[in-house]
């Protein structure tokens, strides 16, 4: 039995789009900086890159534990969770983005544009999480046990591509 999310996925539409557009906007501040339009792109790329190829791995996992949700309460927890992470990020913008233009060091932008993608990629999983909980009556305690080492496992791919890829530009 589904239980029904707290919006329709029709009125998460404009979140979504938030979704898609703040990363874009995250990387215009930086590639401002750095005068390099790489980063308008790198910055979505990164972030929708590494959710698409992990979170398979998400749904495989819990359903090799033995307690997974359908495949349309993953997509919903996951399409609520990524409106989650475009309107933190968004709200984070306009704040990221006086505070790397107005520093005297490059390195400033760099160290800003990783504290909002880090804050709005854990507000987004806090989301899926919780999602990915209410759709259950009873649960194992194998399946916070799986997200848990899904999150720190994509968290890590994630940083470990940012990183090179900041040091790069930053360079």
């Amino acid at each position: 039995m589904d239980v029904p999310l707290a919006r329709p996925i029709p009125s998460l539409i404009p979140s979504l789009a938030l979704a898609a557009a703040a990363p874009i906007a995250l990387g215009g501040i930086v590639a401002l900086r750095f005068g390099v339009i790489s980063p308008v792109v790198m910055v979505p790329a990164i972030t929708f890159g590494v959710v698409g190829v992990t979170s398979p791995a998400l749904y495989i996992a819990t359903a090799a534990s033995g307690d997974a949700p359908t495949l349309s309460q993953m997509a919903r927890a996951m399409t609520v969770a990524l409106a989650a992470f475009g309107v933190a990020l968004a709200g984070l913008i306009l704040p990221a983005a006086f505070l790397s233009l107005s520093s005297l060091e490059g390195g400033t932008t760099i160290i800003i544009a990783s504290v909002a993608l880090a804050g709005a990629a854990l507000l987004g999983l806090v989301r899926l999480a919780i999602e990915l909980g209410a759709q259950r009556k009873t649960m194992t305690l194998m399946r916070p046990a799986v997200f848990a080492a899904w999150a720190v496992a994509t968290l890590g791919i994630a940083a470990r591509l940012w990183v090179g890829f900041a040091q790069g530009v930053a360079s």
